[in-house]
């Protein structure tokens, strides 16, 4: 599993630390927190980071000054700035685009939409978020031969990962079944065995195989999606007031 990145996170509310520095975690960023401007300025003088990520909700004077201050410094210019921001009722998005942010995104955060654009950023491998999720998995290799049963280990809206002493060949096209916790739907899938970890490959990670999607309903979709961002964001809230 690679490294966590390191990513400074400038938030003038404590609701908006918490909830940023909780959730970078659980998306498997290290969050380094700054009240403001200065201090993430003193903070990047010692230390390095993949990310600047700035809760944008402030009067716009001061924000704008905040940005070229961020935008001009010799530590932080050459950095990513994420901006997040509650509307962009008086073209505040491209304001903040003109000034050097690298990208600008609008309250209540989509985590599919916020993931896809930390990790391009960042150089994450992965591009859709990942959580632990413990269910039944009904693996049919082909049409009417015997199902085998397995426990998933992880999943994302794009695969499951599967506990198993015999993972089957790379390349191989599967049908699975399961049904996620808390919901009584079965959702029926292709997938494709796109990695094998057999026993005692790695120390750290469990023996499976990691199997991606093939051709998912939109619907499905949506409710992986809703599943995998109440899992990681459900228990959080950010309330932001100027």
């Amino acid at each position: 599993m690679s490294a966590k990145k390191q990513v400074l996170i400038i938030c003038h509310t404590a609701a908006g630390q918490m909830y940023l520095g909780v959730l970078m975690n659980r998306i498997w960023f290290t969050p380094v927190l700054a009240t403001t401007t200065d201090e993430a300025i003193r903070l990047a003088r010692k230390d390095s980071f993949a990310l600047v990520l700035f809760d944008g909700d402030l009067a716009e004077p001061d924000l704008f000054t905040a940005i070229t201050l961020l935008r001009t410094d010799p530590t932080l210019k050459e950095l990513p700035l994420v901006v997040f921001i509650t509307d962009d009722f008086t073209g505040k998005n491209q304001k903040l685009l003109d000034l050097g942010c690298t990208a600008v995104l609008t309250k209540p955060l989509d985590l599919a939409i916020m993931y896809g654009v930390l990790a391009r950023l960042s150089g994450q491998p992965r591009n859709t978020p990942r959580i632990t999720v413990k269910m039944r998995v009904h693996v049919e290799i082909e049409e009417g031969t015997p199902e085998n049963v397995l426990a998933s280990v992880n999943m994302s809206e794009s695969g499951l990962y599967l506990r198993t002493l015999q993972p089957l060949p790379e390349g191989t096209f599967i049908h699975i079944r399961f049904t996620l916790p808390h919901d009584t739907e079965t959702i029926t899938l292709s997938a494709e065995v796109v990695r094998t970890l057999p026993l005692g490959t790695q120390f750290e990670c469990e023996p499976g195989m990691g199997l991606r999607f093939v051709d998912v309903p939109e619907g499905t979709l949506l409710k992986i999606r809703n599943f995998i961002q109440w899992e990681l964001t459900g228990d959080l809230e950010w309330n932001s007031n100027l």
